[in-house]
């Protein structure tokens, strides 16, 4: 029997929205009474995902069409790192200042590793 997909609840909403300050948590882009945004589940509820703050993301329409849904908590600090922080592998790739995927990788994997404390 397949999970079904919940919402999530007000209280979990209302915390998000303040934590992502009303905005998408991707692009930035501000939501008002017209433009709202929409609430995804990082790790999907088939996938053993909950409906919890930690397993939400507040993205806009765009963003939440191109937005992965990962299938493993371990997978969480790159969403949260790389797709919440990049609209586009060109965007990482300016930013780190080179040009192919691999040395993207390679940075990202570098960041999280200091985010993670984990030296060579």
């Amino acid at each position: 029997m397949e999970k079904k997909r919940k919402d999530f609840p007000q209280k979990i909403k209302r915390i998000v929205l303040k934590r992502a300050d009303n905005r998408c948590e991707r692009c930035g882009v501000d939501f008002d009474e017209k433009f709202q945004g929409e609430f995804h589940h990082i790790i999907p509820v088939v996938y053993g995902g909950s409906n919890s703050e930690e397993n939400c993301s507040l993205l806009c329409r765009n963003c939440h069409l191109v937005a992965p849904n990962i299938k493993h908590k371990e997978d969480m600090i790159i969403y949260r790192y790389y797709f919440l922080r990049f609209a586009s592998f060109k965007e990482a790739a300016q930013y780190y200042g080179v040009e192919s995927r691999f040395e993207v990788y390679f940075k990202i994997a570098m960041d999280i590793a200091k985010v993670l404390k984990i030296s060579s």
